[in-house]
């Protein structure tokens, strides 16, 4: 396999196969494949047909699942071969419960990986926060829209500058600079606004006397199933995080049954906020080695 760097010119590419092989894990969207690249480096090869991504965090290196039409086993055993000669531990990360058993039913040693699964919800649960187990969130959002003039806007070109000055300020309050996964969400959240009209993103806005203090950004994932990738709020206004929530679904995803939340990443508060909005169903996710 001949590894490149990924960059910005290789969207049209990987979208293209994307669209072919839709995918059902967050991961495989050219955003996340491309805006983490300062924490994780990705590279990427074509392969019968489709593409094999590789990536690099910190000094560990691992595949994600391939994207092709191929025979997913020989596909698997490829990738570990270039890991061997390559000189790094082979693995497979991010692997979907299909073809996790099927590469479990050739000999591969499976894992799961909890901390990675992906949440997945009713687009419409979120649009209208009907029943009983939304009477939280509605009274949220009531509280907000009660508090504040509050008034949903499109993300676009012209308003990406103000979206980036929330998430500074956002950092600031948490002292980003302290945690570096916060520090690369930052870094990640200005790639999408510096790239806003280069990238295949969707984004909504709760504007307050004139001032953006929620957003919301996501993207098309496969043809059933929208994803979000950042949902952030200014803390001190009670009920933003609940009101962008709800009106991003409304007013974005109404095309779509479902939409992905992604993973938790094992961090007890993130998986309370996540089981809280009720998920349909969770894409479950697994490590696959020789």
């Amino acid at each position: 396999m001949d590894f490149r760097p990924l960059t910005l010119a290789d969207e049209p590419l990987v979208d293209a196969t994307l669209k072919r092989q839709p995918p059902e894990i967050s991961e495989l969207t050219f955003t996340n494949l491309f805006c983490w690249q300062e924490k994780r480096q990705v590279s990427l090869a074509e392969h019968e047909g489709g593409l094999v991504f590789l990536a690099k965090e910190g000094e560990r290196s691992f595949f994600l699942p391939p994207v092709c039409m191929c025979d997913v086993k020989s596909a698997a055993r490829a990738m570990f071969e270039h890991a061997e000669a390559a000189g790094f531990e082979p693995a497979i990360e991010r692997v979907p419960e299909a073809t996790a058993e099927e590469l479990a039913q050739a000999g591969f040693k499976v894992e799961e990986d909890r901390a990675n699964w992906d949440y997945v919800y009713q687009v419409s649960d979120l649009a209208l926060l009907e029943g009983r187990h939304y009477d939280g969130k509605r009274n949220f959002v009531r509280q907000a829209l009660a508090s504040y003039q509050c008034e949903y806007r499109r993300i676009t070109a012209e308003n990406v500058s103000a979206c980036l000055t929330l998430e500074t300020s956002w950092c600031n309050l948490r002292h980003c600079e302290l945690d570096p996964g916060l520090e690369a969400e930052q870094r990640t959240i200005a790639e999408c606004f510096g790239n806003w009209a280069l990238l295949s993103l969707t984004g909504g806005a709760v504007v307050v006397d004139g001032k953006i203090q929620a957003f919301a950004i996501g993207e098309r994932l496969n043809p059933t199933t929208a994803v979000v990738h950042f949902e952030k709020a200014n803390p001190e206004l009670r009920g933003m995080y609940q009101l962008i929530n709800h009106w991003f679904a409304r007013n974005e995803l109404s095309e779509y049954p479902y939409v992905n939340r992604e993973q938790d990443l094992g961090i007890e508060g993130l998986r309370k906020a996540k089981e809280s909005y009720h998920p349909h169903h969770m894409v479950r996710k697994f490590s696959v080695r020789p």
